[in-house]
């Protein structure tokens, strides 16, 4: 038997700071895809526990055709092959002829071939994010940027709750555990130039389930610098073993929320607003507005309602 709790503020249609979403009570782990909601955790389940292959959300099958030794001197020149966790670049469809590329390297892999993974742990790689163009039919640099302590990445605000078990929420570490893949939506920020998103995320197991979050974090191109100017959580997941039953299959708690980025018509300073809402939601979210003096994005007022 199935059970579905919607917390009351969203069932109001209020928007919070923190997130709504849906709390689901199933009788056992077999009913638990039948009650998911989001794309996003119904993407974890078929993966993590159906084991399907995941999509190449970060360019890593084919690089977007550039040679492979090519596109690594562009990124880093001088680095060692043998060190390279992962390597991967996508057309960037908003800005025709240019690419975006993420480069992971690490110790480096002995006895064999370099690894390549489908993301980053930034536990044990530095990533090295890029912007890229074709010139005399080899891959050139536009702008690289160090995902590091010092890329000025924006700090995620998790004390409205839901944050990973490795996060302090009062001291959150700017490097998120792992990058995932491009997010290359139509973010244009500003009158003709488009921003590119990095999708992040983390990742918890515990006795009886696990919880995965996401986050996306914006990078804008100025000039020959990649400046990273809004970051938001995106999505939780999480299930939590409950009781045993009398046939031997054990109950199930699952949480789940996503929310969406909408760019919208109003700019201040010379960029638009940014809307941030629950996915499927009918109206409420959290605005945010260029702030000249952070040159980033910030809260612009409390949560909306419909």
């Amino acid at each position: 038997m199935r059970h579905s709790v919607l917390p009351v503020a969203c069932a109001l249609g209020l928007a919070l700071s923190g997130a709504c979403g849906a709390q689901h009570r199933v009788d056992s782990l077999g009913e638990v895809p039948g009650v998911l909601e989001t794309p996003e955790a119904i993407a974890i389940w078929r993966t993590e526990m159906e084991g399907r292959p995941g999509p190449d959300r970060l360019g890593t099958t084919d690089i977007a055709g550039f040679d492979r030794r090519q596109l690594l001197e562009a990124l880093m020149p001088g680095v060692v092959a043998e060190g390279v966790h992962l390597l991967g670049a996508r057309p960037w469809p908003q800005r025709p002829g240019h690419f975006v590329a993420l480069l992971c390297v690490g110790d480096s892999i002995e006895h064999g071939a370099p690894r390549y993974e489908q993301d980053c742990d930034t536990s044990v790689s530095q990533a090295i994010l890029g912007v890229l163009r074709i010139e005399d039919g080899r891959p050139h640099a536009v702008a690289t940027l160090a995902l590091d302590d010092d890329a000025g990445l924006p700090r995620l605000d998790w004390s409205a709750g839901d944050a990973p078990q490795a996060v302090d929420p009062e001291n959150p570490d700017p490097v998120p555990q792992r990058w995932e893949s491009f997010d290359l939506a139509p973010y244009t920020l500003r009158h003709g130039a488009a921003a590119f998103g990095l999708r992040a995320g983390w990742s918890e197991g515990y006795a009886g389930g696990g919880a995965f979050f996401s986050a996306l974090y914006l990078f804008d191109l100025q000039g020959d610098a990649l400046v990273p100017v809004f970051a938001t959580q995106m999505s939780m997941y999480r299930d939590l073993a409950g009781d045993w039953n009398e046939d031997g299959t054990r109950q199930h708690h699952i949480d789940e929320w996503a929310r969406i980025v909408i760019v919208q018509p109003k700019t201040r300073h010379g960029y638009h607003d940014l809307l941030v809402r629950e996915r499927g939601a009918r109206g409420g979210g959290v605005v945010y507005a260029w702030s000249p003096e952070a040159r980033r994005y910030a809260p612009a007022s409390p949560p909306r309602t419909r």
